[in-house]
């Protein structure tokens, strides 16, 4: 539908239904429009600097449905429109094109819709009144004027350099000795020619391009990645008041958590990011193998690349974080049948972006660069496509991306997707997986007779799946049938089109 708001290709009747009971939400924004309101520009603002989004002008929001008022004067609002964007006392960054405006006409009153797109992280913030404070973000309620910590995050995202640049007034002294030992054997497996094991530390960590020397004084620098990566605790959290790292096993029936792994405890490890990477993907690996099923002959049956999959996440997750920012704490989570991943920061790529893959921008190039020498996530920019195919080659529910201003949340299932709605019974499970894998619309009897389930049963069934929006009907009367919902059928095919992707990259 929003793809069809964008070429005027809807009939009256179809865009009517559709702008009645549309509500307001992430991405988007009604209002009545006399002219054209003050209050638009904050929006414009907040999808430009979040995610995007839709604003509709000649509406008001209302419940059960909306109210189709019309604009006072078209021709008035738009030359508004077209005038203001063109003057940078109003707005810093113009990000709308003829291509991004629609009229329509219902019941002979005219409403305007502007598609606002998200700019890219170098152009942000887009600031309104010539006041770069006057910054705004759309937010699950609306739209709010950024904070400093926010406008910082904005900066910072938009020059991702900071991870390579000098750690000023550390030294090899800051540095975990015991954590680069470890990390220079790893690394001189991969590449024994150089000899990298016969190397002092400091040496070792030039010639990797860890550190530096600053070119007018000679002075050996240590780069704020490596601090991260290698250092002692202490030394991180002098640089990054705000760095923690925390993982919790939280499967089985304890009310809490039954293994954790984190910078607030003691422990015989410096957490930095190599020894947390190490002992917590590890410990995954392991509850993996515990949760394999058994083939006839009592074998573990592996699940393609999942160990690689866990593996990309957690790197995705510590490389892409951003340290300097306040909230939340890098945090691994595992749950009965799944894993979530969260970390400071906006992900620099779109999640489209991230799912088709080909297209990487690390925010901490040197923390990704020292998995790379221990040959963690060499096919960059592919990790996305790696993660979204392993789900589909082992019948898993579809991995879940969550990114904004402040987080960045993956995650991942290891059952399948029947198996991951606990609240589903069993014949409830087996009539979704079977319209799952039918790829077409059925009918209940078609689907009852096919799994041997008496129509009284199916039709409890039913309705259950579509409350929980897993299946839709399409049809009335005898011609009713279900299908697996729209949004995750468009999903189905963008996950092939990732998998694609992956294949072109690999071979």
């Amino acid at each position: 539908m929003f793809e069809k708001l964008m070429t005027e290709d809807l009939s009256e009747k179809e865009l009517k239904k559709f702008i009645l009971n549309i509500h307001e939400k992430y991405y988007i924004e009604m209002k009545k429009a006399n002219e054209l309101p003050k209050a638009f520009w904050e929006t414009y603002s907040s999808f430009c600097n979040t995610s995007g989004g839709i604003i509709v002008l000649g509406v008001e929001e209302g419940t059960p449905q909306n109210k189709i008022i019309g604009v006072g004067n078209p021709e008035k609002i738009l030359s508004s429109l077209w005038d203001q964007l063109s003057n940078t006392n109003k707005v810093n960054f113009n990000n709308i094109n003829n291509e991004d405006v629609h009229t329509y006409t219902i019941d002979e009153k005219t409403i305007i819709i502007i598609h606002v797109k998200e700019v890219s992280d170098s152009i942000k913030p887009v600031y309104i009144n010539n006041k770069i404070e006057d910054s705004w973000i759309r937010t699950g309620d609306g739209d709010r004027k950024v904070t400093k910590d926010q406008l910082a995050t904005l900066f910072r995202n938009a020059n991702p350099i900071l991870d390579s640049i000098a750690a000023d007034n550390f030294t090899m002294d800051d540095l975990d000795t015991d954590s680069v030992l470890s990390y220079k054997e790893r690394v001189n497996k991969r590449y024994p020619k150089k000899e990298y094991i016969k190397m002092e530390n400091d040496k070792f960590l030039l010639e990797i391009g860890a550190c530096f020397r600053d070119r007018t004084n000679g002075e050996f620098k240590i780069k704020r990645g490596t601090l991260l990566f290698l250092g002692k605790c202490n030394a991180i959290k002098e640089l990054y008041p705000h760095y923690h790292v925390d993982y919790f096993n939280k499967s089985g029936n304890n009310p809490r958590w039954s293994d954790r792994v984190s910078d607030d405890e003691l422990g015989d490890y410096e957490m930095n990011l190599y020894n947390f990477f190490s002992i917590v993907y590890e410990k995954m690996k392991a509850l993996l193998q515990q949760g394999f099923s058994l083939d006839e002959e009592q074998a573990r049956i592996p699940m393609s690349n999942l160990d690689e999959t866990i593996r990309e996440c957690l790197v995705n997750c510590l490389a892409h974080a951003d340290y300097a920012q306040g909230y939340p704490s890098i945090k691994i989570e595992v749950y009965n049948g799944w894993f979530r991943f969260t970390n400071p920061g906006k992900m620099l790529v779109s999640t489209e972006q991230f799912f088709n893959g080909g297209d990487s921008r690390p925010r901490n190039e040197i923390i990704m660069k020292l998995f790379r020498l221990m040959g963690i996530s060499e096919r960059q920019g592919f990790g996305g496509c790696l993660i979204y195919k392993t789900a589909m080659e082992n019948d898993l529910r579809r991995p879940e991306i969550l990114t904004d201003i402040e987080h960045t949340e993956i995650k991942i299932w290891h059952i399948d997707l029947a198996d991951s709605y606990p609240n589903l019974s069993n014949d409830e499970k087996n009539v979704f997986r079977y319209i799952v894998k039918s790829h077409k619309p059925l009918s209940i009897r078609t689907i009852g007779t096919d799994l041997n389930i008496t129509e009284y049963k199916m039709r409890k069934i039913i309705p259950k799946l579509v409350e929980f929006k897993l299946i839709e009907k399409i049809g009335t009367g005898s011609a009713t049938k279900y299908q697996i919902n729209f949004q995750s059928a468009e999903l189905l095919t963008k996950l092939q089109v990732a998998v694609d992707n992956l294949k072109k990259c690999l071979f």
